[in-house]
């Protein structure tokens, strides 16, 4: 009772300031002027559900905007909200298992609904039953972002979205779904207006066949943090396919059975955070004919990327072809040499990023110097010049930068990667030896010939010499 009579003060404050009342308990901010944005951090059972936080005295609806109540131990949402106009209602870090039937009906203006980081396992679709409305089945007829990450949802009831057929954006990333079973794929294809889709962290390895047939303007998925090892051939059903996401998944070898398949309007690529990747081989990306944007970096055993990874030689024409792209981003890996032909205009580039790679300064990367590094240094000067030699040893202490305003030829390895600079004591060492050995070959020779001491001459004579002495002149007769 005395909670209830502080809340009554506070509120009747607010309310001679023309605040709402829930502005009297959390955090609230003004925003168009007229409507409110409401942040609760603290438990707010004891008044999250009463009318008189939701309309005032004259029955009018107080001008919520934004309502986010996290913390709040709720485990069993089984009240339904008031009515109201609130366009986004977080309910995310409340520990919630269960959801009752109709809670959100009176909420027909909710845009966003977001459940993330709670207990749920199941959720029946009458949770999101709505309002009546002529040719529709109660919708909530307003809502078009539903984020259910972050819980415990192993499958989805095959008949979930039924009230929310306008959803655009669905969230059900960190969920052990394991696979995409019958149930949750007619679930999610059921969303015909669905147009961003995050999977990440679902423990996927597959998808099912002709999976992304069906939503016709699905324009972006996140598969990022899965199973997979290789890329699913259904991204090729897809219809509007715009931005992947492919982070952190197990491939080794990028190639082309095993790459992408033909999707003529992916423009954004992400392929980072991939622990196990070597390798980029040919033709791995060609099917990207309209990719604009590669994000290729945190990858730390990336060795090798084709020249030939993203060109292709299109319906029998004569020549390449290469994807128009804008933005490149391959720091962060293990590169030590870049193709020329990998891009074919890097004049054309908005965005380059190629730093924190063990860069070799010698000569089959002599056109980063030559071509590359002008570029570069226009786009992103900082970048440019944090671009080291890594090797040869000779060139640690440099950058492409400082190798590009000195205007030096970078040598070329050996074919076979021999390092003849680091042999210079072992040359030295044979130098001084073979100058050493050649006059003592020489005196040898010399004394060969001339029988000195008769120890190299071999003829009997020289070998009766062996024991012949001279007489002293001081030795008598015997």
């Amino acid at each position: 009772m005395y909670v209830y009579l502080i809340f009554s003060m506070l509120m009747g404050h607010c309310l001679a300031q023309s605040n709402p009342p829930f502005c009297s308990a959390c955090s609230c901010k003004t925003v168009e002027q007229t409507k409110f944005e409401v942040t609760c951090i603290r438990d707010v059972r004891a008044y999250l559900f009463q009318d008189s936080f939701w309309i005032d005295s004259t029955n009018k609806t107080y001008p919520y905007k934004t309502l986010l109540v996290h913390n709040t131990p709720i485990l069993t949402l089984d009240k339904k909200f008031p009515i109201s106009n609130v366009s986004y209602l977080s309910l995310a870090n409340n520990s919630i298992v269960n959801i009752s039937y109709s809670i959100f009906s009176n909420l027909q203006d909710m845009i966003t609904l977001d459940l993330s980081y709670n207990n749920i396992e199941q959720i029946h679709p009458e949770v999101f039953d709505g309002q009546y409305l002529p040719g529709e089945y109660r919708p909530l007829k307003s809502l078009k972002n539903l984020h259910l990450d972050h819980n415990r949802i192993s499958s989805l009831n095959l008949d979930v979205f039924e009230h929310t057929p306008y959803v655009e954006i669905l969230t059900i990333s960190h969920n052990p779904l394991d696979k995409i079973d019958q149930q949750t794929l007619v679930a999610i294809i059921s969303l015909v207006f669905l147009k961003q889709l995050d999977l990440s962290y679902t423990g996927l390895s597959s998808l099912p066949d002709a999976f992304l047939h069906l939503p016709r303007y699905l324009e972006k998925l996140d598969l990022s943090g899965n199973q997979f090892n290789r890329i699913p051939k259904t991204l090729g059903d897809s219809h509007s396919l715009s931005v992947l996401y492919f982070n952190n998944n197990p491939l080794v070898n990028l190639t082309e059975e095993n790459g992408f398949p033909k999707i003529p309007t992916l423009k954004i690529l992400h392929l980072s955070g991939m622990r196990k990747l070597l390798s980029i081989t040919s033709r791995a990306l060609s099917n990207l004919e309209n990719l604009e944007e590669l994000f290729c970096y945190d990858n730390p055993e990336l060795s090798h990327i084709d020249k030939d990874a993203l060109s292709a030689r299109r319906d029998g024409a004569e020549y390449e072809t290469w994807p128009p792209i804008k933005k490149l981003y391959l720091q962060e890996n293990k590169l030590s040499h870049i193709d020329m032909q990998l891009i074919l205009e890097w004049k054309d580039l908005t965005e380059l990023d190629l730093t924190d790679n063990p860069w070799a300064c010698e000569g089959e990367n002599q056109w980063i110097v030559d071509e590359l590094m002008p570029i570069y240094l226009k786009l992103d000067e900082e970048k440019a010049k944090r671009l080291r030699c890594e090797a040869p040893i000779e060139m640690v202490a440099l950058t492409f930068r400082d190798v590009y305003k000195r205007q030096t030829t970078m040598r070329c390895l050996d074919l076979y990667g021999h390092r003849p600079e680091r042999d210079g004591a072992l040359l030295v060492g044979i130098l001084i030896g073979v100058l050493i050995t050649i006059p003592v070959v020489l005196f040898l020779i010399y004394v060969y010939q001339r029988h000195w001491f008769g120890l190299l001459d071999n003829s009997p004579a020289g070998f009766s010499r062996q024991f012949y002495k001279k007489t002293s002149s001081q030795d008598g007769p015997f």
